[in-house]
């Protein structure tokens, strides 16, 4: 949680479920008549119902956000109901109907810019195309995909979270020293052992900042990263 988040977790009515490097999950409980602490919404998020039938969401004047500056005194919600709100509200809410009430709360970390979305493709240089593309799909399990005539040697391929890597041969090209791609791992030490087992030559495994990290390359050279997140 960064400083600009005035929320405490475990406070009155709210409580922290789960956190990683792209959502943050929250729950509200309130008992009939309670009312929660002040709670900031500082990201955008999905607000999920599990349980209750009335609640009163008071936002401050100076909120943002979706319910900026919103007073459901009456509030009537049903079990099951799910809503999108932009971020920067900073609520009280307050049991006012007859049954307990749980809500669960996903904040999203990253953020859609106006006009740009999350990225689509990653291209890269290759030396050689048949190469590159048996490396891709037979070691790392990509998915080759349907690609138009471009007039060079190449390929699309699908790497599974919906971001595609095009490749396209250049029989010049000089890897860079610096850039690279990381993939995200659950487990850094089964995926180095199961590249090497392919005759992949891979860094050993070391850990940065809580990330556990090993490198290697592909055929032409190009750096590639195995990341796992902090657990």
């Amino acid at each position: 949680m960064n400083e600009s988040d005035d929320r405490e977790y475990g406070d009155v009515g709210t409580a922290l479920l789960f956190e990683n490097q792209q959502v943050r999950v929250w729950e509200l409980r309130l008992a009939p008549g309670q009312e929660s602490d002040l709670h900031h919404h500082e990201l955008d998020y999905l607000m999920v119902q599990v349980a209750g039938d009335r609640v009163a969401a008071r936002f401050e004047p100076d909120s943002e956000g979706t319910f900026a500056g919103s007073d459901y005194l009456e509030g009537r919600v049903v079990p099951g109901a799910a809503i999108y709100a932009r971020g920067g509200g900073r609520e009280t809410a307050v049991n006012v109907g007859d049954e307990d009430f749980h809500e669960v709360v996903v904040e999203l970390k990253a953020k859609h810019r106006r006009n740009v979305l999350p990225v689509q493709h990653v291209a890269l240089s290759v030396t050689d195309a048949a190469e590159a593309i048996e490396f891709y799909t037979g070691v790392l399990g990509f998915e080759l995909l349907e690609r138009p005539e471009l007039g060079l040697p190449g390929a699309w391929l699908e790497t599974g979270n919906g971001i595609q890597l095009h490749i396209l041969q250049d029989e010049g090209f000089v890897p860079p020293a610096g850039p690279h791609i990381a993939f995200e791992t659950r487990d850094v030490d089964a995926e180095v052992e199961r590249l090497r087992s392919l005759g992949v030559e891979v860094g050993e495994p070391f850990e940065l900042n809580g990330v556990r990290q090993a490198f290697f390359s592909d055929p032409a050279g190009n750096q590639l990263e195995l990341n796992q997140p902090p657990r």
